[in-house]
């Protein structure tokens, strides 16, 4: 078995992101998707070493099948001094697999005592606020401006991995190294997708000159009413507001919780396309209100969803306009 260490510079102040002190980035590679029949041969993580005061990546790679054993006894006893373990997917693919592949060999698997955080899952809560075809890493690298030249995949890589076993040609372990490397080099990146959600999801309004800022916290749709829940930064007291027209109701009693509902319709945007949107005509504005979103509609139209794609920003200028409308 052999050993690589890099140190690195990650290009996100990750403290803004991660509380805990002993973190460690996680991405492995096995010869298949299934943990009873395959393999890992490699496990990379990327931690802070606090002895050279620097980010370091670390890679544990099995040169043939026979030393998986050790790759994962070597892993377990790295392992168990961190806080937090930082996947993309892991929880589904990566955990489960070392799991899996430690119970085999009778080998303690210290993965369990640590909190894992799987940034793909708490992405996926926010897929609907998110304008991406899919959630793969590469998609919401792309979303982020992060291009990076990989030409190969981890199925690539399974085929290269046992070209590199059968020949010994450094040129296969070398691109499998790298792959592994870019995979967790750039996972440090992606956690900006927590600013871009966050974004996406908040607005603000001046009210008697303060400024308080709206954080969509959660949308459903219950038959005709799409159900908007926001938090809100509104610090004074005189925050008392019910509201009731047939096109909408505004709750806003506690400062800190707003509670908005639309009556809304149901329609195509194309052909093959569901969409929900308000009529402009039914609301107590008509004017400023314009959709925002690429699609051509009436100007009466207003589109608040389409398929499974929340438009937040329509959604974040109908929620100004009628605070706005009903306080003043």
């Amino acid at each position: 078995m052999e050993i690589y260490e890099h140190f690195i510079k990650p290009e996100e102040d990750l403290s803004k992101y991660f509380s805990e002190n002993n973190i460690c980035f996680l991405d492995i590679e096995t010869t298949g998707l299934s943990r009873k029949y395959n393999q890992i041969y490699l496990i990379g993580l990327v931690y802070f070493n606090a002895e050279k005061n620097s980010w370091c990546l670390t890679q544990f790679f099995a040169s043939s099948l026979n030393e998986e054993e050790e790759l994962l006894k070597k892993f377990n006893s790295f392992i168990c001094d961190f806080e937090l373990l930082v996947t993309y997917n892991g929880e589904s693919f990566d955990i489960p697999f070392i799991k899996y592949r430690s119970k085999v060999y009778g080998i303690d698997n210290k993965t369990l005592n640590i909190i894992s955080l799987d940034i793909y899952r708490k992405i996926k809560k926010d897929n609907s606020y998110l304008q991406l075809e899919n959630l793969k890493l590469k998609s919401i690298e792309e979303s982020l401006g992060i291009y990076r030249e990989d030409e190969y995949s981890g199925k690539d890589c399974i085929n290269l991995y046992y070209q590199y076993i059968n020949t010994r040609e450094m040129i296969f372990k070398q691109n499998i190294l790298k792959h592994n490397y870019d995979d967790l080099y750039y996972l440090l990146s992606i956690v900006k997708i927590f600013d871009t959600i966050k974004d996406i999801k908040s607005t603000a309004i001046d009210l008697n000159g303060h400024r308080v800022d709206i954080k969509v916290e959660d949308i459903t749709v219950d038959a005709d009413i799409l159900k908007i829940s926001s938090s809100t930064s509104a610090t004074y007291e005189h925050i008392n507001v019910i509201y009731y027209e047939d096109s909408f109701n505004i709750n806003w009693q506690d400062k800190a919780n707003l509670y908005v509902d639309l009556e809304v319709n149901e329609g195509f945007i194309t052909p093959t396309k569901k969409c929900l949107f308000i009529n402009k005509i039914n609301f107590p504005f008509n004017i400023d209100l314009k959709d925002l979103t690429q699609y051509m509609v009436p100007d009466n139209i207003i589109l608040l969803k389409v398929e499974d794609k929340y438009q937040m920003e329509n959604i974040k200028n109908v929620i100004k306009s009628l605070i706005l409308y009903v306080i003043k």
